[in-house]
Parts: structure tokens; sequence; C-alpha cells
């Protein structure tokens, strides 16, 4: 890792997406990549895991089978290599539990070499003569120097915490940090979880299975206007195609945010057999008694206030436009994730493009610079729709990248697998005319 050395790609943080992109760059011998992460060791989401819980897709999507599925990093290898293939079959799911995934993460993490943890990248530099970017990474050794050709971002996201519900750290928490703090929550007299996603859904779960043991109160809230499902039928799940991908990046900014407003159901519902089994579970356990547990949709916290070793929630009602309170012990929120721009590309930041909004703009194939050599990978939902961040187009993505940078298609690209048309053909569409219709002598136009 001398500063002599020119790399081909920089991978910046290791989650799903980057170890994926390592792992498709391993074979390449045209390719010299390396990836570092500040974290001591590969971990992804392991403070949300409830024992049970599953990914919301199926095990094919892992981080390389969708480009190539004949990789010695597949799932399906893991498995054999781990004599756990037949049991994994028998088991007869094709949903990986979570705490699996990132096993299997890890174990392909310590397959690479050109993976790194324990290293920090403090900043990046960018000299137009040589149109290399340099790189100061610290390490638990000394601080080290990288060059390189292309960047390629996977900083990943952070949980949303309101800025009123910070500066509470003993007693607010966010769903990523749920398995760390259980046991303490076990103690509590009443927990209260805002978020009414597939996190929230699977914390609420795990406290009600033990609800009639500790005896707490137990509260689910959320702004959304049902705790609904996902809709995971097939003819929807083209939507988390190539295809549909390249639909919404031609649509305009203005459109595209207005599209994905409207997508929820597609991306951050409950899992319907996930729902199905909650309310399962609140019929076994009021069989007897009455339950101490509240699930309140169209609700939307909005301000929180201490009170002794309490909290005081107050919330919106939408349907009736009225605030009230609650008083918990503990809040969970369950809010998902945002992106925030790393530190490190504070030198860069005139080179990267930025829309209309302030957000970074992504190109068609996920570089953010005019020259094609920054990519982000799991941002982009305003310009590549809400598939950005699902881990089956991670592979997809991947090879986009690649292909880009070398300037030929080594991971061929699905372009067309959807049975639905997202648009009409260029040479089917015509000028919008005005129609007119008389009624009555009355013109109606549409």
């Amino acid at each position: 890792m001398s500063a002599q050395h020119i790399y081909d790609i920089v991978g910046i943080g290791v989650g799903p997406f980057n170890l994926g992109l390592a792992c498709l760059t391993q074979p390449l011998n045209e390719l010299s990549t390396i990836f570092f992460d500040g974290k001591n060791e590969f971990d992804w989401h392991s403070g949300i895991m409830p024992e049970g819980s599953t990914l919301q897709i199926p095990f094919i999507a892992d981080l390389v089978s969708f480009a190539d599925p004949k990789s010695p990093y597949t799932f399906l290898n893991y498995l054999k290599l781990h004599n756990k293939l037949y049991q994994f079959f028998i088991r007869e799911s094709f949903f990986i539990l979570r705490a699996e995934y990132n096993l299997y993460c890890k174990w392909v993490a310590e397959q690479l070499e050109n993976v790194h943890f324990k290293s920090f990248v403090e900043r990046i530099d960018y000299d137009e003569t040589c149109k290399l970017y340099t790189l100061r990474v610290k390490q638990s050794e000394g601080d080290i120097t990288v060059v390189t050709r292309n960047l390629v971002l996977g900083t990943g996201t952070t949980p949303i915490i309101p800025k009123f519900c910070q500066g509470y750290p003993e007693q607010v928490h966010s769903s990523a940090d749920y398995s760390s703090h259980k046991k303490d929550y076990l103690n509590k007299k009443s927990i209260t979880i805002v978020g009414g996603g597939q996190s929230g859904a699977e914390i609420y779960y795990d406290l009600l299975s033990e609800i009639d043991q500790h005896q707490y109160q137990l509260n689910w809230l959320t702004k959304a206007p049902h705790f609904f499902s996902m809709d995971l039928g097939k003819l929807t799940l083209e939507f988390t195609s190539p295809d549909y991908t390249s639909h919404f990046y031609s649509l305009d900014e203005d459109k595209r945010d207005q599209v994905i407003a409207s997508q929820n159901v597609l991306y951050k519902g409950i899992e319907l057999s996930f729902v199905n089994r909650i309310y399962d579970l609140l019929y076994q356990k009021s069989l007897h008694r009455p339950l101490p547990t509240r699930m309140m949709p169209n609700c939307a916290l909005d301000n929180l206030e201490k009170n002794g070793n309490h909290l005081n929630l107050t919330f919106n009602n939408s349907d009736i436009n009225k605030r009230f309170k609650l008083e918990s012990d503990v809040l969970i929120l369950a809010l998902g994730y945002e992106y925030k721009i790393p530190e490190c590309l504070t030198p860069i930041r005139s080179h990267i493009n930025w829309d209309s909004k302030e957000r970074i703009e992504l190109n068609w194939n996920y570089s953010i610079n005019d020259q094609n050599t920054i990519f982000a990978q799991n941002i982009g939902i305003y310009s590549h729709g809400f598939t950005v961040p699902d881990l089956g187009m991670g592979c997809y993505r991947n090879a986009i990248i690649i292909n880009t940078i070398l300037g030929r298609e080594v991971y061929p690209i699905e372009k067309r697998i959807a049975y639905q048309e997202f648009a009409p053909l260029a040479e089917e569409m015509v000028t919008p005319v005005k129609t007119m219709l008389k009624s009555n002598n009355t013109e109606l136009s549409f």
C-alpha cells in the first residue's frame, strides 16, 4: 500500500455493496483495488437482529450471484463450505436469517486481501494535472497515503434521530442499537416504539413475546395511515428491476420526487407474513387477560420532554389533528436511515455534481462527477428509485460501475427482464393534443 502504487479503485466503506464490489473485482487482473472501513470488522446491522429475523429478499440476491453465479463468494458456496447446504434446503425458505447473512458477509470479508478494516479515510484530495485522487488513511500502525484513479463511496447510512430526541442517550435509542439495550428494556415499566416499518415491527414482536413475563406497557406508533405490509406481488417485484430503474432515471427531477413519495408500500412496509405473525401473537397473548399494549397509526412524534425518570412524548394524530401525550420510560426510534456526506469529501466537494435541491446528483452509471471517476453506493433514491438500498440490486450497480471503469462489458447487464412496459416506445408517442367533447352546447376539455 505504498504511495507510489496507483490503484484503479479505492472503496471507502465496506458494507454489503462495496463488499460485493470487492468480490467482483477480485478475479479481474486488470484492476488494482483496495477497500477501507473504519470499523474493527465487518458488521451489518447486528444491533437490530431479534432472533429469527430474516432478510426481505431471497438468498440468491447475495453479494455476487446476480452478476457472477459462478463466483466462489456466493451464499450457496458459503453454505456448502460450512456444511449447511442440506440444512438450508430442508428448512424450505428462500429468506436468509439476518444473523446468518452477517456471518456470510464476515466470511467473505475474511477471504479478500483487498479489504481492510480499522482503516479510516480522513481526507481526499484531487490532482487536476495527474487526474488522481490522494487519500489519507488513518490506521492503528500510523497514517498511510493511497493514490487512485477512481473512488467508490460505500459509507452507508445512519439512523434518523430527530433533533428534539437527541441528548437523552440513556432513554432514547435507535432501533439499530436494540440488541445492546434489550436486557435493560425488560426492567422498564413502559416502552414506546416509533416507526411502522420492518425494524419497528420486529422489535415490537420481540418485546411482545415477553410482555406477560415482564409486564411492561408496550406502545407502538407510526405516522403512516396504517401498519401496512409491503406489496411483494410478482408484478410489483418487476419494479425492482433494471427496466424500472432506467425508466425512473429518465423522469425529470420533480416527477421522480413525486413518484418516490407515492411508493412507500413498495419498500417501507412490513413483510406480510410477519404482520400476520404479530396479529396471531396478539391473539394468543390476549386470551386470558387484556394486554398492556397500544398500537396507533396516524400518530407523528413531534416533541419530547424529560420528566424525572420518565419521558413525556407528544404526538399529533393526523386523522383528528389533535395532539396528545404518552409517558414512557424509554423510546425506541425506528424511523429509517439517512445518508450523511462523509467529511473526507470536503476537499473535493467542488468536483461532485449537485442537483437543484443540493443533493448529490448521480449519473445513470452511478458516478457523481463529470469525469465518471467517483461513484456512490446506497444513495440516490431520488434519482434511481427505491431499489437503491435494495440488496438485490447491488450486483446490478456494481456491474455497471466495473463496466464503466474498464470501458467494456465485463459483467453483462440485463436490460429487459420485466413483462411490463413502464413507458411507451418513442415511436409510439405523439404530441399531446387538446380533446374537446360537446355536450348540450358545453365544451368539456380533457
